[in-house]
């Protein structure tokens, strides 16, 4: 896949720029502050409708503005070109793929894969359990539809079994959406294994291109509590209703699930120094992007914002040699990039973007 023309109106800084975004390396050169992140972040939405850099989705329209709009021409391994829109003011986003309304979100996600690198990727370390899961979460759902949609279910669920538990309902109406919740949780138990083995393979095999001989990544999956099939969770849940009704909460479910993730130096689970840590960041990124060609047929595009320039010349040329020819990379950086003749590059002030 990629991008060959980007239209945005109204987003963030940008109240309207044009770009060509057909080679396959494309520079955003500027200062902190003028729009390179929100350009990328832009470009980003179209895996899941989703910003890599911020949960309100409120705030990526421009200041005054009613809302944004974005169009993107893209060249597709399965589709061909496809031209993509989203539109979102105070109704709900409207997404359009050649003209025609996108529906149900399951057919949309993962369709156009994109993998964003930014220092906010350190928040998978030393950030929460949830930074890990909306992860892994993302990453499950654009590999599979059905992931989606039982993410979806199950959390909604979890929603509805919280409000009976603080209105006190009944054991009858718990024991009955307990009974909804159990296949839910059991397919993210069994995919979100399955997926990290999946990942945790990559990422491997990405890091040795990054790494010293001693490290070694380490990602495993942390599930909140062992349950054997849908039977399990609902005799769990049960169990625990007395609990749950005085928290008025579920306190066990795959909605608390972790994810391990660190360096082994010296047969330790260690975060390691700050270059390390960051090389794994970079490393699990590239993973992911493979893991999508691999299981999608279709090749991701990478957004790096503004990562390169923090990692040392040896990660720095491990990260070049892990990342495969075929992906499209578009990146940012303060300074142009070492070789910028191979690279289409724009300058950046104030939201607007000139072909340097």
């Amino acid at each position: 896949m990629r991008f060959s023309t980007l239209r945005l109106q109204d987003f963030r800084n940008i109240e309207f720029g044009e770009l060509d975004l057909s080679s396959e390396r494309v520079f955003l050169c500027g200062s902190n502050g003028q729009g390179k992140s929100n350009l990328l972040e832009a470009l980003g939405l179209v895996t899941a409708l989703r910003s890599f850099r911020t949960q309100d989705l409120g705030s990526m329209k421009r200041q005054g503005s009613a809302g944004y709009r974005a169009f993107y021409a893209i060249e597709h391994e399965v589709d061909g070109r496809v031209n993509l829109e989203v539109e979102a003011s105070k109704g709900p986003r409207s997404v359009l793929v050649d003209g025609e309304k996108v529906g149900r979100m399951s057919d949309f996600i993962g369709r156009f894969p994109v993998v964003p690198m930014s220092s906010g990727d350190l928040m998978l370390l030393r950030g929460s359990p949830g930074d890990r899961r909306r992860f892994m979460d993302l990453t499950l759902s654009a590999l599979d539809g059905a992931y989606y949609l039982a993410l979806r279910n199950y959390h909604k669920g979890v929603a509805e079994r919280n409000r009976l538990l603080k209105e006190n309902g009944s054991d009858a109406e718990l024991a009955a959406f307990e009974a909804e919740l159990a296949p839910h949780a059991h397919r993210l138990q069994r995919d979100r294994s399955a997926g990290v083995k999946a990942l945790h393979v990559v990422l491997e095999q990405v890091y040795r291109s990054l790494a010293e001989k001693d490290e070694g990544p380490v990602l495993s999956y942390d599930p909140n509590l062992e349950a054997n099939g849908v039977e399990s969770y609902r005799d769990l849940w049960e169990r625990q209703r007395s609990r749950d009704r005085i928290l008025g909460a579920t306190q066990k479910g795959p909605h608390r699930d972790d994810f391990k993730l660190g360096l082994c130096l010296g047969s330790a689970k260690e975060y390691g120094s700050d270059g390390q840590q960051r090389g794994l960041m970079v490393a699990l990124r590239v993973a992911q992007a493979v893991l999508f060609q691999e299981r999608l047929s279709v090749v991701p595009v990478l957004l790096v914002d503004d990562v390169l320039g923090e990692l040392d010349p040896a990660r720095r040329a491990g990260f070049w040699k892990a990342c495969p020819d075929a992906f499209q990379i578009i990146a940012s950086g303060t300074v142009f990039p070492e070789e910028a003749e191979a690279w289409k590059c724009y300058s950046v002030t104030s939201g607007s973007f000139i072909t340097a």
